[in-house]
């Protein structure tokens, strides 16, 4: 239909600003609700790594305790599950509530996107995070974090070296994040984990808890 081509070419649009831009203002109608849409654009943000901020317009068409930014914080967590980190903005377009709010929000979040994380101080919280709350184990085998580094990107990106890439569960992964966040802060952008192999360094040294392998037991023949 013409709507549904007419919401394709928006999206397009949407999506092509976006590259352009570090932050995206992802607006929302807080007498529909969330779409579909709105979710497919708050992904595009994620995985370009652009900033983001949830901006919920039309709050004069909402009852009073629906105004308030901490509701909808709250109210929009189950459709972006995957973007807990964006702050929410509730204003009126038509009454002008809450306008103000919206550059200020926009530009600390532009401003997170540059925090720099020293690297002594990121690998003492992972150091910590793997210390608290160990990785579970699979066939055996157990993640083990070497060291960390921040890499040189527009996005905040913070690459792991492990023993092995393969063993680190996405619900780990949170994890992680979430204590890097805790510390750092980086408020509305995605965080992005790059793991490298790295088992020289993530492996203990020789003589400090490496096992030696055991002998096969002596056979005495009769």
């Amino acid at each position: 239909s013409s709507r549904d081509r007419l919401e394709r070419y928006s999206l397009l649009r949407g999506i092509n600003a976006m590259e352009r831009a570090d932050t995206v203002l992802l607006v929302i109608d807080a007498s529909s609700g969330v779409v579909a849409q709105d979710q497919h654009v708050a992904g595009y943000a994620l995985e370009a790594g652009k900033g983001l901020v949830i901006v919920v317009n039309k709050i004069d068409l909402v009852e009073p305790e629906m105004r308030k930014a901490v509701y909808w914080q709250k109210a929009l967590a189950p459709s972006f599950k995957f973007a807990t980190y964006a702050p929410v903005v509730a204003v009126s377009a038509k009454t002008k509530e809450g306008i103000g709010g919206i550059v200020p929000v926009a530009l600390e979040v532009v401003g997170q996107r540059r925090i720099k994380m020293p690297t002594n101080e990121l690998n003492k919280v992972l150091r910590q995070a793997f210390v608290e709350h160990p990785p579970p184990s699979y066939n055996g085998r157990r993640l083990r974090f070497g060291y960390a580094t921040q890499a040189k990107s527009e996005a905040p990106t913070v690459v792991l070296f492990v023993n092995d890439t393969g063993l680190l569960h996405f619900s780990y992964r949170r994890y992680l994040e979430k204590k890097v966040r805790n510390r750092f802060g980086l408020t509305g952008n995605p965080l992005k984990l790059v793991l490298r192999a790295d088992k020289d360094k993530s492996a203990p040294p020789p003589g400090r808890g490496a096992s030696r392998p055991r002998r096969p037991p002596h056979k005495v023949g009769r």
